[in-house]
């Protein structure tokens, strides 16, 4: 197993590596700007040390004082740099990577001249390429259960369509609830940690809880086997994998020629993390760490390479945010890997998922970004949707983009039954002064990347993350369930606070109901 210190010392030797090559290239890089302008010592500086780590964030990403007072602070103790504010942060936590070669001082500075002084004052508003209408008659949206008591955390929400059950999970009182098709509470179990996801089995479910949801590197996670007593409630049987770093999605991937399962877990830590397949017989578990490096959030399992094997599609959203295609070689390992797509590291990216969008079938990657709990929480233009068209060889270039501020989730499907793929699009962070109705919003597909925009009322009470989709009437429609994340119900818990739950009174989990016929 994997120790923090071992994890520490490999995502250095990663970063060292990475500003050796990014010095190698800096000069043909600096010397190819369309400009022709010399660049700044600064600038120089700022392409060899912050794009060692992660994508080159240009400075225009973000305003001046989230540069000043947010990011550049945060990342002086990642490149060596001892200023005052940074230097005993560094020292109290040993997994803050540091490159090998730090960066003097005197650099250090340059570097953030070189971004106070070319960041904007303010960042632009999103410009939407059609303005959206309120509330499409084909959805009736309406709390999922009338008066829910519940934290407003919704860490967890799947359908389990065999069994015809919706599992829902939060922090705050760690509690997992089943309910029925018909929406009528079936059980309620308490838990040590807030649960992040579920694999249903006939029998019994494996349940991932987090161990602490908080931004931590501690292996506290674990996944725990529960089983069912009855038609629908659970009682704990064993603990399938411990020592997890703060794990938030986990699906089986198949049986190994051995015979034992397989499972790949994403373990999204905060400064280490990594991305691991396990192979469990029963009694004993073993790990094959697929990349080492925080922010693994969600993966999808398809063969890209066409060679009937199925291989691992990742998305990474810490620091170096990014899709990586690990190939199956066919022998039980993935070690051959492919980056498909890199975002900057304030992209802020959330989920993806990977459907035929343009019917040439092949799958493209529809990407969302929003997350803005770091450190630069500003209305961010770049935050939204994307659709990442595949031309046939595993690469990706986008071809659609539709702003959402704060996009979290997205659910893709034929909403409307004309036989192409909507969207809907959640927000966590939407612009709460001017449009709250955008934090739930629909997405009609009209033709070739051409999408019709509609916003809901009822997004306006809440902030919203986590989202399903189930055939609640068995009318060949799917319905769409979305779980809240209520931001004031998080600061209180994260600041231990008791009493009243920030989020009483609002509705925690909404069904948009498809009355399409």
């Amino acid at each position: 197993m994997l120790d923090r210190s071992q994890g520490a010392a490999s995502i250095c030797r990663v970063l060292a590596r990475r500003w050796l090559t990014s010095v190698v290239a800096l000069a043909s890089v600096s010397q190819a700007r369309c400009t022709g302008k010399r660049p700044s010592a600064g600038e120089r500086l700022a392409r060899a040390y912050c794009a060692a780590c992660h994508a080159f964030p240009d400075p225009q990403l973000l305003d001046k004082q989230s540069w000043r007072d947010g990011v550049l602070p945060q990342m002086a103790r990642r490149v060596g740099a001892t200023t005052s504010s940074t230097f005993a942060d560094a020292l109290r936590n040993p997994n803050v990577p540091v490159l090998a070669t730090t960066l003097p001082d005197r650099d250090w500075q340059r570097i953030v001249a070189y971004y106070v002084d070319q960041a904007p004052d303010a960042l632009p508003d999103q410009v939407l390429p059609a303005e959206p209408q309120l509330d499409p008659p084909f959805f009736k949206p309406g709390p999922f259960v009338a008066n829910l008591p519940s934290s407003g955390i919704i860490t967890l929400l799947k359908v389990d369509s065999t069994g015809r059950r919706i599992f829902v999970g939060e922090a705050g009182t760690n509690l997992l609830r089943i309910f029925g098709w018909d929406r009528r509470l079936r059980s309620t179990l308490a838990l040590s940690s807030p649960p992040t996801d579920v694999i249903v089995e006939p029998h019994h479910v494996l349940l991932l809880e987090s161990g602490i949801l908080n931004p931590n590197d501690q292996p506290r996670g674990r996944l725990v086997q529960y089983d069912f007593v009855g038609a629908d409630s659970l009682r704990f049987r064993r603990v399938v994998i411990d020592s997890l770093i703060r794990p938030v999605f986990a699906q089986p991937l198949g049986v190994a020629p051995d015979g034992r399962r397989e499972f790949v877990i994403c373990e999204f830590g905060d400064n280490i993390g990594r991305l691991s397949l396990h192979r469990y017989d029963g009694s004993r578990d073993e790990r094959q760490v697929l990349a080492d490096t925080p922010g693994a959030i969600r993966f999808e399992v398809h063969d890209m390479t066409g060679d009937g094997r199925p291989d691992i599609v990742a998305l990474f959203a810490q620091g170096d945010e990014r899709i990586v295609l690990f190939e199956n070689d066919g022998q039980g390992g993935f070690q051959r890997q492919r980056i498909l797509a890199r975002f900057p590291p304030v992209y802020g990216s959330m989920y993806f998922t990977m459907r035929d969008f343009n019917g040439d079938g092949k799958l493209d990657i529809l990407y969302v970004n929003g997350d803005n709990f770091d450190y630069s929480r500003i209305l961010k233009p770049y935050h939204g949707v994307r659709i990442l068209e595949n031309d046939g060889h595993n690469n990706f270039r986008e071809r659609y983009f539709f702003p959402v501020y704060g996009a979290a989730r997205a659910e893709v499907g034929d909403f409307d039954g004309d036989g192409d793929l909507d969207i809907v699009i959640t927000s966590t962070f939407a612009d709460s002064q001017r449009h709250p109705e955008r934090g739930i919003m629909y997405l009609e597909n009209i033709g070739p990347y051409q999408f019709k925009p509609y916003a809901f009322s009822i997004a306006a009470d809440n902030h919203w993350t986590l989202t399903a989709t189930a055939d609640l009437k068995g009318n060949g429609r799917p319905d769409v369930l979305v779980g809240a994340m209520d931001l004031g119900a998080i600061a209180q818990h994260q600041r231990g606070l008791a009493g009243r739950p920030a989020g009483a009174g609002k509705v925690p989990l909404l069904l948009f109901e498809n009355r399409v016929h």
